[in-house]
């Protein structure tokens, strides 16, 4: 089980909140203006984490006040038509014109709400936070003693934008964003340290024991469902591309796939450095998400 601090590390790590009408849906978070989204870049710089919390007059009512997600955002920011793949999302988000990317997305599980599970007072916590993302040094602190032990869920369906670069700096984005391909040197040694991180025995052997824990004894895939006893029909594959900047791999970052699934999410996909994520893998498979 992952828990909230074990990824956030320190309170000081918390830029603070945010108040969205929903859960993520791509690996975006929208401004009304173009300051707003530049000012949250900069202080990813130093603070590369918020919360989100539901509020606001679009947001259903069982999410109204819940403590949603822990994400974790880099420093490029732009047009939000230039991030955001779904038409009928991108569509809906352009009453927020302006985006930063995500790298990675987790689910604060259970959704406590901030009064009913957490004990807040009040909601205050959330002033201002509704186009920004807000810091209150004493509801922070408070928000942090109350979730650093909770469980979190590592969502690796949302993925940044295919062969997203995070170069770990502040950067502007109109149309385009900036993209790593396979045959520039960078991307080479962005795909030598992906298998570098699917070949390590520690993570191979962990999450294929996660796996056989989950599944009765016998491994399986996360693709296809196929399953056997022999540790040598599978393996490892990792989720997050690294590409999308400095991390440390976790067993939520890797999935057990067959090899024929395995050879499916990597030639299938957009190129090396985008991989085709699990739940479309199974969706061309004809099978249900898991």
């Amino acid at each position: 089980m992952l828990t909230f601090d074990e990824v956030v590390q320190s309170p000081d790590n918390l830029m603070g909140v945010k108040a969205v009408w929903g859960v993520s849906q791509e690996a975006v978070m929208c401004f009304s203006t173009r300051g707003r989204a530049e000012g949250v870049a900069e202080r990813s710089l130093s603070q590369k984490f918020f919360v989100t919390i539901g509020a606001g007059s679009d947001v259903p009512s069982e999410l109204d006040g819940h403590v949603l997600e822990l994400v974790k955002v880099t420093g490029v920011y732009g047009e939000t038509k230039a991030f955001v793949q779904d038409s009928v999302l991108k569509s809906k988000l352009m009453q927020w014109p302006f985006a930063i990317v995500t790298s990675e997305t987790y689910d604060i599980t259970g959704h406590p709400h901030l009064i009913n599970d957490l004990g807040f007072p009040d909601r205050r916590i959330l002033t201002n936070a509704f186009d920004g993302v807000k810091r209150d040094d004493e509801r922070i602190l408070e928000l942090w003693e109350k979730i650093k032990n909770h469980a979190i869920q590592h969502k690796t369906e949302i993925l940044p934008p295919p062969g997203f670069l995070d170069t770990g700096k502040v950067k502007y984005c109109s149309s385009l964003y900036p993209r790593l391909t396979i045959t520039s040197r960078e991307g080479e040694k962005v795909w030598k340290l992906s298998l570098e991180v699917e070949r390590s025995r520690e993570l191979k052997r962990a999450v294929k024991e996660a796996n056989k824990l989950q599944n009765g004894g016998i491994l399986t895939c996360a693709g296809c469902g196929y399953s056997d006893e022999v540790d040598g029909m599978f393996d490892a594959h990792h989720l997050q591309p690294v590409s999308c900047g400095e991390r440390e791999s976790t067993l939520d970052d890797l999935v057990v796939l067959c090899p024929t699934c395995h050879r499916w999410v990597h030639v299938k996909g957009q190129d090396k450095l985008a991989p085709l994520p699990i739940p479309k893998l199974r969706e061309i498979k004809g099978l249900p998400p898991i």
